[in-house]
């Protein structure tokens, strides 16, 4: 025999012997009622067919897959017709499908593991399967040997933990209604999907290369497409405009400057001149034989003149010479002639020096020698081309005075001698101190050391400044030299310490007196003996530069200082700014450089028009970068033109700059250009004409820039990224170009470009707009179509309203500050506001369906169901369309976007009142919303199914369907997110009704169901109905829907801004308003699920009687928990379906109701036959109240403990309490409680009576003064009242008698002053509870006295007992205790009622009779 069936059979013979019947305890599954909901039991599995193994279900084979989890009714998961989503369940209440599974598989792994031993989750054999997380108890075997007490009963062991109801469950009663509001709610997905192919069509366009820009007007040629010229003419004849004269001229310019090359090649300049001819003819595209002609044509052509320009700019580390430790550091330099295809000299040595300059003393017209300056040629030999002055040097600024002209006329004709050049290798300035200049003054030295600076009128060697005192001086002195023969020639230069100011001064002046070579000889010859005879020698050092090695590209570096002898000890180096130039052959220096600044940028222009079409692709592909050659011609056209670097940089610009114009290019070339440019500027000024010519560059840059920016959707298209390049750096360059000093410069009367972006931004939107506009006007004029056209315009709008946000928005701000998202957005809704607004005046809602559709509810309450509601439906056009409430989610999105504007900029929005133009749409669609909700409710019920499963209560499909449409009603209120808070009151009042009413609807019709099914007239003992479990469960869940609705509606914010707006006057009008329909309905519902549970309870009743009888009256051998089993394991078999069968609220309902009648039926066997009851009985009532109270409890699982311990526990434990106390203490408790009752009194509406009280000397002194307001007793309306004084307890003042005053006759207001006396001792007046009674009774003669009221005094505070009080003697000081005359108003005091059992004790009967006189009537 299994365990369960031996536990079957011992309870059942435990009740048998107590003539009970057996049905009511039995433990099996037909006699706890636990039947299915829909024809399958609480937790019940299929049984096991013969032949089949545990585990598997019929009609499943080994491997296939088990079914659902669940166990959903067939009409679970069902999909809303008309495309729409299906029913979107309660927030937070549906996890995702994988989710779900997960936790799924843990809870039952929670379940597999967590059964107690005493419960093992495989099914007994023989025995039906057991389903995964079934409440059910399993019967089960009992260990050999165990003990035979009963398995511990906890009856809440495993609560739910999964989902408690098939949120998915659904009839499909959305179709009834054409899925009237899940079309509202699926807008916003329908919004979404919107903005979706808007995007996809914008990647779409994005996907080809976005189309060419147009010049700027006025400025170029247009070109639509960057092939375009790809295979068309040449650059020169065809895009650049260049007249044929012009063209052929500037080619012939190309000619001349390739044939003189200027510079020794180097780096990317090395190209012999066939790569650079080549590349000319083929960029200019010129045939062969227009070639040779122009060739021919600039070899004719007159060579320039080469020039040197030379920098000094600084020295370090020269040799101190002065006494000081100082040297007056100067520079002598000139050019010295050499021989073809001699290499630099030799610094020649003092002797050398000698002989050249005797012979040049001598008027030798050679300078002969072995080893000196030979030749002895008096004519020089002749030059590769006439030239001016021999070395002639200009002044710093590279240009030559009119004086310096002037005294040059005489030595036009004069030429270097180059075999001069081969032999003096250096020439000295060494000037003989004289003997008086160190007794010169100081003041003389220095008023000729500072006329060093200026000029001096000589015109083939060049001094610099006298730096004084300085080791490492600085010059920065510029000097330009005309070559004969690069090739050859030489520049030297000598470094000298100056000693006497006035001796350098006239030895330098004596050049003029040079003429021709003889003269120089003479010169030289001078300056060596003067070396020669002075007492120092001041030479630095020297520096012999050969210009053959300077390149074309110039040189900057440092030269290490060398000796003129080996003996001579030189120290420090020379830093030297070193290039080659030309000049045409003019006779002067002076050069227009307008004309090469011209021929520069038409070069430019037409090796980019080359390489342009040489490349092929997309021309804002192109680096900007000319190849080599390119650059070595615009090189040796710069250096021979000698422009200067920010001339160069202007040319560039300006070439690229307008080249940009005319076909679109990669702006990063252009901002390069203008960093460059940026860069140069502050080095050197440019003349009036090249600021002229940079001015009208920048305003074509500008305007091309603008013309872009206008039309930035078309030409920059966000998802490609060389076009958002491309504008990034157009906006740079707009960005640097507005900080430019030579922008300002030339161009002091533009506007800020800031502004310019912001005019033209303003423009540009307003085209887009325009044109989209007319784009998408409707076909008609019909509503619908209206509405769409708009919703399909907004929609583009807020695509791009996105775009620039995340695209655009960051470019314009970080290159130029400009607020790009503002300026667009506040153009746009301006021009929305306008026409929406117009649009929707024609389209405006004004019929109200208020009346009409509270008629209809109420027609369809008063229906009964299942009788046909067909012709309650509303009047035709009452309906609103979807569109009209998609329009307003689009421009609801549109008017978010400005949350990124700045707060000033929020609040004039034109478009900020949007939410006006839907004000009659909203609440039409209020009043036709709770048409369908009731609607829905009554169709729901109509098809009803009910759902079960493993892991989910029992409930019908009519719950979901019911908190569904609920949640359809309030996820519309939010997509709607209404921006006025006050306005929107009315708006959540009418939604509130709405879903309370349909609620309450269906809590009647759900009601009347069960009741249709005879559930309140059924008398038989309980069972658990399935019928009741979906009911309860499903206003539960209903009820639960409504709990969170003024949450989810934030109806506590709605009140405060209603509040704030109309005052605290009216504040409880609004807000019961609100909760007053809310809160009704929720207690509704709770009134029908108590109603509905309290019938378990009452069922249960009979049951749990006789249960509690066994109890109380099991003989006293026999412990309490063996004593009380049988009623927990019939509350546990119940219980424990019930706990699987409902809510977790609801099953607390009901455990609570339980509770409360396993309470009272405890009371009755506790009151009941008290008399031949003995004390252990209520000992074993008290143990089982506690056995219960954990029963309940079940380790916190069960109802809480404050739950639990309720008034009727409190009062059921209390009267337990006083039965186990003796008669004595009970008594003692009681005027304990009404010393309490009197200190806790306040009314007075029996009178006051006025005592004192003290203790002294082993005695207790208490006065009755007096009282007052004593109730009239008499007939006539007095009393004769007298007060008794008796203290208490008794059995410590046993030997004090009681006393008592005397009467006093006729009076509501008795003078007593009477003291008393009682024999006591201190510690007696200590005892806890010791007290004086005072008793006013009304005297009668015939009759015994009347009770008038009663109070009490502790004797721990009066003076002489408190411990704080001093001793007292007399009443004298005393202050007059006032005590409130008190009446007994509990009839049913419980220690009354405990001592009136107690009929065979004369004590307590006699104290209650005494008590029953004090008792108010």
């Amino acid at each position: 025999m299994s365990f369960f069936n031996s536990l079957q059979q011992y309870v059942t013979n435990s009740v048998a012997s107590l003539s009970l019947s057996p049905k009511r305890f039995s433990l099996s599954r037909e006699g706890s009622g636990e039947g299915g909901c829909a024809g399958a039991g609480a937790g019940a599995g299929p049984a096991l067919s013969p032949g089949l193994s545990p585990g598997l279900s019929p009609g499943l084979s080994p491997g296939a897959p088990p079914p659902s989890p669940g166990g959903r009714s067939a009409s679970t998961g069902a999909v809303s017709p008309h495309g729409f989503p299906k029913v979107v369940p309660p927030p937070g209440t549906c996890a995702p499908p994988g989710a779900a599974a997960r936790a799924l598989s843990a809870r039952r792994r929670t379940l597999d593991c967590g059964a107690s031993p005493l419960l093992p989750l495989a099914p007994a054999a023989g025995g039906p399967p057991r389903r995964l997380g079934s409440f059910r108890r399993q019967p089960h075997a009992p260990a050999p040997h165990a003990p035979a007490h009963a398995p511990k009963l906890v009856f809440c062991r495993r609560r739910q933990s999964w989902p408690e109801v098939d949120q998915q469950a659904t009839s499909g009663v959305q179709e009834t209604d054409g899925s009237f509001f899940e079309s509202f709610t699926a807008l916003a997905w329908k919004q979404e999907n919107r903005k979706l192919l808007a995007l996809q069509e914008a990647e779409q366009r994005a996907d080809a290369l976005p189309p060419a820009e147009r010049p700027a007007s006025g400025h170029g040629h247009s070109h639509s497409h960057a092939h375009s010229h790809a295979h068309g003419p040449s650059p020169g004849h065809a895009d650049y405009h260049i007249p044929k004269k012009e063209l052929e001229q500037l080619y012939v310019e190309v000619l001349y400057t390739i044939a003189n090359k200027v510079g020794a090649s180097t780096g990317q300049y090395a190209h012999y001149k066939e790569e650079l001819f080549s590349y000319a003819k083929e960029a200019f595209g010129i045939p062969n034989d227009v070639h040779r002609r122009l060739l021919a044509v600039a070899s004719e052509e007159k060579p320039p003149i080469v020039v040197l320009n030379v920098v000094v700019m600084e020295a370090e580390g020269l040799e101190a010479k002065d006494a000081n430790g100082f040297s007056d550091p100067y520079c002598m330099l000139g050019i010295q002639p050499g021989s073809a295809g001699a290499g630099p000299p030799p610094s020649p040595s003092p002797y050398v020096l000698a002989a050249a300059a005797a012979a040049a003393e001598g008027g030798g017209g050679g300078m002969g020698g072995g080893g000196g300056m030979g030749g002895g040629c008096d004519t020089p030999p002749p030059s590769p081309r006439p030239s001016p002055a021999a070395a002639r040097a200009l002044s710093d600024s590279g240009v030559e005075t009119a004086a310096e002209r002037h005294d040059a006329a005489p030595h036009e004709k004069l030429r270097k001698h180059h075999s001069l050049g081969a032999r003096v290798g250096s020439f000295r300035l060494s000037f003989k101190r004289k003997e008086h200049g160190y007794g010169r003054e100081r003041r003389d030295r220095d008023a000729h050391r500072d006329s060093l600076s200026v000029q001096v009128p000589a015109k083939f060697i060049r001094a610099t400044s006298v730096k004084p005192q300085t080791l490492s001086p600085r010059w920065n002195e510029k000097f330009r030299f005309d070559i004969d023969d690069v090739t050859t020639d030489i520049l030297h230069l000598d470094i000298w310490d100056h000693d006497d100011e006035s001796s350098v001064f006239d030895a330098v002046s004596k050049l003029n007196e040079v003429r021709g070579v003889k003269g120089l000889g003479r010169f030289f010859k001078q300056i060596a003996q003067s070396a020669r005879s002075g007492s120092q020698d001041d030479f630095l050092g020297c520096v012999n530069i050969p210009l053959q090695d300077i390149p074309s590209t110039g040189l900057e570096r440092w030269y290490k200082l060398e000796a003129r002898t080996q003996r001579s000890n030189i120290q420090g180096r020379l830093r030297l700014k070193l290039w080659l130039s030309t000049r045409e052959d003019r006779g002067n220096s002076e050069e227009d450089s307008g004309g090469e600044l011209r021929q520069q940028e038409q070069l430019h222009a037409v090796f980019i028009e080359h390489e342009l079409a040489r490349f092929g692709g997309a021309t804002w592909e192109w680096g900007g970068e000319l190849p080599h050659v390119a650059l070595t011609i615009l090189h040796q056209h710069a250096i021979q033109g000698d422009m200067t670097e920010l001339r160069l940089a202007m040319v560039r610009w300006v070439a690229y700059a307008r080249q940009a114009a005319r076909r679109p290019l990669h702006f990063a070339v252009l901002l390069r250009l203008l960093q460059e440019l940026d860069q140069l500027w502050t080095t050197e000024m440019l003349a009036r004409d090249e600021e002229e010519c940079l001015a009208e560059s920048f305003n074509i840059f500008i305007d091309y820039a603008l013309q872009l920016l206008r039309k930035h959707r078309q030409y920059f298209v966000p998802h490609y990224k060389i076009t958002m390049d491309r504008l990034e750096y157009l906006l740079r360059c707009l960005g640097l170009m507005s900080g430019m000093k030579a922008f300002w410069k030339c161009c002091p009367f533009n506007k800020e470009i800031r502004g310019e972006i912001i005019s033209a931004l303003k423009k540009g939107t307003l085209e887009w707009y325009e044109e989209i506009h007319s784009y998408h006007q409707p076909v008609s004029r019909n509503q619908e179509q209206i509405i769409h056209s708009l919703i399909h315009l907004i929609i583009l709008l807020i695509v791009d309203l996105q775009k620039g946000l995340d695209y655009y928005n960051i470019l314009f701000e970080s290159t130029n500050g400009v607020p790009y998202f503002s300026t667009v957005y506040k153009q746009l809704e301006k021009m929305l506001a306008e026409d929406v607004g117009k649009e929707l005046e024609v389209l405006e809602v004004h019929n109200d369906l208020s009346h009409q559709v509270a008629a209809l509810c109420i027609q369809m309450q008063n229906t009964e169901l299942g009788i046909p509601t067909d012709e309650l439906v509303l009047a035709p056009g009452a309906e609103l369309a979807t569109s009209t409430f998609e329009l307003y989610l689009a421009v609801q999105e549109l008017v978010n976007f400005r949350e990124n504007l700045p707060p000033q900029d929020q609040k004039t929005l034109a478009i900020n009142t949007y939410y006006e133009w839907f004000e009659p749409a909203v609440d039409k669609w209020m009043d036709v919303a709770k048409y369908k909700a009731m609607h829905r409710i009554r169709k729901a019920l109509e098809l009803n199914k009910t759902c079960t499963g493993d892991f989910i209560v029992k409930h019908s499909t009519s719950a979901v369907d019911a908190t569904s449409c609920f949640f359809q009603i309030k996820e519309f209120w939010r997509q709607l997110a209404w921006p006025d808070l006050v306005g929107s009151y009315n708006f959540v009042v009418k939604i509130i009704d709405c879903i309370c009413s349909a609620a309450v609807y269906y809590s009647d019709l759900i009601h009347q169901k069960l009741q249709d099914t005879g559930y309140y007239e059924d008398p038989t003992a309980f069972k658990v109905n399935d019928e009741m479990c979906v009911t309860v469960n499903d206003l539960e869940y209903v009820r639960r829907s409504l709990a969170a609705l003024g949450t989810e509606l934030h109806v506590d914010n709605i009140l405060e801004a209603v509040e704030m707006a109309t005052g605290d006057g009216n504040r409880q009008q609004w807000r019961n308003a609100l909760y007053g329909i809310l809160d009704g309905a929720t207690t509704q519902l709770e009134a029908r699920v108590l109603q509905i549970i309290s019938r378990v309870a009452a069922k249960m009743r009979p049951a749990l009687k006789k249960a509690m009888f066994h109890l109380a009256w099991s003989p006293d051998s026999l412990p309490t928990p063996e004593a009380i089993s049988p009623l927990l394991e019939y509350l546990d078999s119940h219980l424990v379906a019930l706990n699987a069968a409902l809510l977790p609220r609801n099953f607390e309902r009901v455990l609570n109701d339980v509770w409360d009648v396993c309470l009272l039926e405890l009371g009755q066997q506790m009151d009941g036959n008290a008399g031949d009851k003995v004390a252990v009985f209520y000992e074993r009532l008290y143990e089982a109240l506690e056995i219960l109270v954990d029963f309940f409890h079940a380790d916190q699982k069960g109802l809480p403990l404050d739950q639990l311990k309720s008034a009727t526990y409190w009062r059921v434990e209390q009267r337990l309490q006083y039965h186990k106390t003796e008669t004595e203490g009970l008594i003692h408790l009681y005027y304990l409680q009404r010393l309490q009752d009197q200190l806790s009194t306040e009314s007075t509406e029996y009178g006051v009576l006025s005592v004192r009280a003290y203790f002294n000397h082993d005695s207790l002194c208490v006065e009755v003064l007096n009282a007052r307001d004593v109730i009239p007793l008499d007939p006539n309306g007095f009393s004769d009242p007298f007060v008794i004084i008796e203290l208490l307890p008794r059995k410590v003042f046993a030997h004090c008698a009681e006393q008592q005053t005397n009467v006093q006759k006729k009076t509501l207001h008795p003078m007593f002053d009477e003291c008393f006396e009682f024999s006591v001792t201190l510690e007696q007046c200590r005892v806890e509870g010791a007290m004086i009674l005072f008793t006013v009774m009304d005297h009668d003669v015939l009759t015994f006295n009347d009770f008038a009221g009663e109070a009490f005094l502790a004797l721990g505070n009066i003076p002489g007992v408190d411990e704080n009080n001093t001793s007292i003697d007399n009443f004298h000081g005393l202050k007059t205790v006032e005590l409130n005359l008190m009446h007994q108003k509990n009839k049913n005091h419980a220690i009354l009622q405990t001592l009136e059992s107690r009929t065979g004790d004369k004590m307590a009967q006699d104290f209650v009779k005494k008590q029953k006189q004090r008792i108010s009537a």
